[in-house]
């Protein structure tokens, strides 16, 4: 766990990647609702605690219509769309613990934490730098598009120009950033072969310990509830 001053209740950042894979297991292993709702329910709590809360009622909001598409809804419809749609509705359900862990993830922890705790696992710079330049590269075009959704409605952009005049400029932006971000991670001396040192440390906390216990429980749940 570490302290910055945007936020004061965050995981350790190697807390949160163990959190994400042993998600994804939990999450394709299990076939009892039960353990489903309830490593749904641990996940949300974790957004709470880390002060998420507008993420937490988004997903407490998906998951809630999920179940009643599935349960509710589509077994009486017709035949087709029940088929079709329950198989797509039980799938979504499968991804949503990794997606919620994924904004746990984006929400609580900059990407230089991320990158310290890579290195603290001493994981090679081959994986490292790219890995740090795409979590950089996301956020900026996500910026981006938004400078272009508001130079559109300033020019009031209507109807099929709206395509163009997104994409062109989506598309040029996307190869400048990559290459802004690459020339940005060169001058910081990201390749510099030296042992690198960060002023911020970052330990395992209680909660990391708790929440890692509760998810493997939720993973042997997900073996042998069937």
């Amino acid at each position: 766990m570490f302290e910055n001053k945007e936020k004061t209740l965050v995981f350790d950042p190697r807390a949160e990647i163990i959190f994400l894979i042993l998600a994804n297991i939990a999450a394709f292993t299990q076939r009892s609702i039960y353990v489903e709702v309830g490593l749904i329910a641990l996940l949300i709590i974790m957004l709470v605690y880390a002060k998420c809360y507008k993420a937490s009622v988004k997903w407490i909001i998906l998951f809630g219509i999920t179940l009643m598409l599935q349960y509710y809804i589509l077994p009486y419809g017709p035949k087709f769309i029940r088929d079709t749609f329950s198989f797509l509705v039980y799938y979504v359900r499968k991804i949503f613990p990794c997606l919620i862990v994924g904004t746990l993830i984006v929400k609580t922890t900059e990407v230089r934490y991320f990158v310290l705790a890579l290195r603290k696992w001493h994981l090679p710079e081959q994986i490292i730098i790219p890995l740090s330049v795409t979590m950089r590269y996301f956020p900026s075009i996500k910026e981006e598009t938004g400078h272009i959704r508001d130079a559109m409605k300033l020019r009031k952009v209507k109807g099929v120009a709206k395509l163009e005049c997104y994409l062109v400029p989506l598309m040029i932006s996307a190869t400048n950033t990559a290459e802004e971000l690459s020339a940005a991670a060169v001058t910081r001396g990201i390749e510099n072969p030296v042992r690198k040192t960060s002023v911020v440390n970052i330990h395992f906390h209680i909660q990391d310990y708790i929440c890692l216990a509760l998810i493997i429980i939720s993973v042997i749940g997900a073996a042998v509830f069937k």
